[in-house]
């Protein structure tokens, strides 16, 4: 009786055990199910790829075909469709900035040639052109360029003869963006036969509007090398120098023998391999 009393008195720090005993029993079912589960770790999210990984990669400068390009169809079906009624273009004062960029690509497209006449600076609007005439004279090579300024996005270059509704032509630049190039880069523009040539050289700027710079530049004609071939090249009726190295024995020609010095040459009888003096070898019987 005493002892069943004894259980049921009350212990000061049994509320303080079963707080315990529940807590930990919480814990371990927590990590026995993290266990069983796996604990979740969290990994950090790579970075995003850029936008331009996505597909190849574009160039902004893409360097020019190995082609000769096309000229445009639109500029020259602009240029005709208002050739008749287009006002001539006004002339402007000369930008600083666009003659330092019509001198850079005369560098390079035309290297060494003189300027034909004064550099022509003219105002056109969008759509519109402006004409210089030009003469060339025979037997010279020509250049022809025309470089827009600040608000220029498309300019078109057009060598003509004739007047509408007969205008005719000659040459058109084949070049993308505001500088356009008619016989750059030795492509010469020449007159042909004997007599000068008296064209005129039209602007068009195609989209835009602003100042364009036009100048013609001269030279000699490069002379054609003999034959009309490549230099080196043989000349048509003269037979073709022989191909192999200095020393190389030439076509019909026996070549001497390779045979080391003290060889027996072909056609030769060889020399006795017995030495001197020793008696004469008599076969058997």
């Amino acid at each position: 009786m005493r002892r069943a009393l004894a259980l049921l008195e009350p212990h000061p720090f049994r509320p303080a055990r079963r707080l315990l005993a529940t807590w930990l029993t919480l814990a371990a079912s927590g990590c026995g199910a993290g266990g069983a589960g796996g604990a979740e770790v969290l990994h950090p999210s790579p970075p995003a790829a850029p936008a331009s990984s996505a597909g190849p990669e574009v160039s902004r400068n893409p360097p020019p075909p190995r082609d000769v390009p096309a000229p445009d169809p639109e500029a020259s079906r602009l240029f005709l469709s208002r050739a008749a009624a287009r006002p001539p273009a006004a002339s402007a004062p000369v930008p600083r900035v666009t003659a330092l960029a019509l001198a850079n690509t005369a560098r390079g497209e035309a290297r060494g040639m003189a300027p034909l006449g004064d550099v022509v600076s003219l105002a056109i609007a969008e759509g519109e052109s402006g004409a210089i005439p030009v003469r060339v004279a025979p037997g010279e090579c020509a250049v022809f360029i025309a470089q827009g300024g600040l608000g220029v996005i498309e300019v078109d270059l057009f060598v003509t003869k004739g007047a509408p509704p007969a205008l005719e032509i000659v040459a058109q630049d084949a070049d993308r963006g505001p500088v356009a190039v008619i016989g750059g880069r030795g492509a010469c523009f020449s007159a042909p036969g004997d007599a000068p040539l008296a064209v005129e050289l039209h602007a068009q700027v195609r989209r835009g509007a602003g100042v364009v710079l036009v100048q013609g530049y001269h030279g000699a004609r490069p002379a054609a090398p003999p034959g009309g071939g490549p230099p080196g090249a043989t000349p048509p009726g003269t037979a073709p120098p022989s191909g192999g190295p200095p020393g190389a024995t030439p076509p019909g020609t026996a070549p001497p023998s390779a045979a080391p010095p003290g060889a027996i040459q072909h056609g030769t009888a060889p020399p006795s391999a017995a030495p001197t003096g020793a008696p004469p070898r008599v076969p058997p019987r």
